[in-house]
């Protein structure tokens, strides 16, 4: 792209045909899905999955958008609102950390990072052979440390509901 202003001096184009258009359903895959909804009675989901265990392999939003347009089935309003996504993001420095564990596969190690909820910084963290609740612990003294590098102190934590964090059986965590 660049070099091609370079060369003509004009900006590049987008192409409307960038993305050839989907192939619509056949006749035959129309009948095959009337079949299995007469028979069963599914939603566009379940047929998808009657198909494929037939052998058969429709998209399922072809196979939704065609019951929704022959009306075996009726879009749910509930599904098609916005949802509302609860974001910690406190004001002040410290009033909130996040801490969890995480762990790409099982050829790599555990990783814990404790986070402050207003700045986003990253105040300690590590990476271990075992998710343990001694590794959090020092973890997170690692992080007060820090936050009293700031002349802060933490107010609140919040984690998952891990074993390292909690007691599986009730009573009191060591964390």
């Amino acid at each position: 792209m660049i070099r091609s202003y370079l060369q003509t001096g004009s900006y590049p184009k987008l192409k409307k045909n960038w993305r050839p258009k989907a192939k619509q359903l056949t006749p035959d895959e129309m009948r095959l899905i009337d079949t299995i909804w007469k028979e069963k009675r599914f939603g566009a989901r379940m047929v998808f999955h009657e198909l494929k265990n037939r052998g058969e392999k429709i998209p399922l939003h072809k196979i939704h958008s065609y019951m929704l347009e022959t009306s075996m089935t009726m879009s749910n309003p509930n599904k098609q609102k916005k949802k509302k996504r609860c974001r910690y993001e406190r004001k002040h420095f410290f009033s909130l950390v996040h801490g969890d564990w995480h762990r790409i596969s099982e050829n790599h190690p555990h990783v814990i990072i404790w986070l402050d909820d207003a700045s986003r910084f990253i105040l300690s963290g590590g990476e271990f052979e075992i998710a343990t609740t001694e590794h959090s612990i020092d973890t997170f003294k690692k992080t007060e440390e820090k936050a009293k590098e700031f002349n802060g102190t933490i107010r609140e934590v919040n984690t998952d509901r891990g074993t390292q964090f909690f007691n599986v059986h009730g009573g009191k965590s060591r964390f």
